[in-house]
């Protein structure tokens, strides 16, 4: 596309040409807007935040990748598409559940009985 558009050879008055370089342009935007997301939110997960921005990108590219898997057989889709749909679907979701899943140790030590009830234990450093 950068080429045609550098060279002057194409992107002419042709409605087609037109519509495929402005879905190009969208789809190019878009996953620019995706990847700075994912981008900002890897950040905030390194700074213990939970990555909502990530986990919501990811699950529209889920929803969005199931309605197609469920669209392509009814239309003829080959098994080969389906499996490679499904491995992308896979790839989206994992970071998703993976940010969702509880972190690391709890937050609150486990209860343990008093070894001698009545008894105020010593601090602790």
């Amino acid at each position: 596309m950068t080429v045609a558009l550098a060279t002057g050879q194409g992107l002419g008055a042709d409605t087609h040409e037109y519509l495929v370089f402005r879905g190009v342009t969208t789809t190019i935007v878009f996953s620019l807007m995706v990847g700075g997301i994912f981008v900002a939110d890897a950040f905030l997960v390194l700074r213990g935040a939970r990555g909502t921005g990530a986990v919501v990108v990811a699950g529209i590219v889920v929803l969005a990748g199931l309605i197609g898997e469920v669209i392509e057989p009814v239309t003829g889709g080959n098994a080969v598409s389906l499996a490679i749909g499904a491995g992308i679907i896979v790839a989206a979701a994992l970071p998703g559940v993976l940010l969702l899943l509880p972190r690391g140790l709890r937050s609150t030590p486990p209860v343990t009985a008093d070894p001698m009830p009545g008894v105020t234990p010593p601090p602790q450093p």
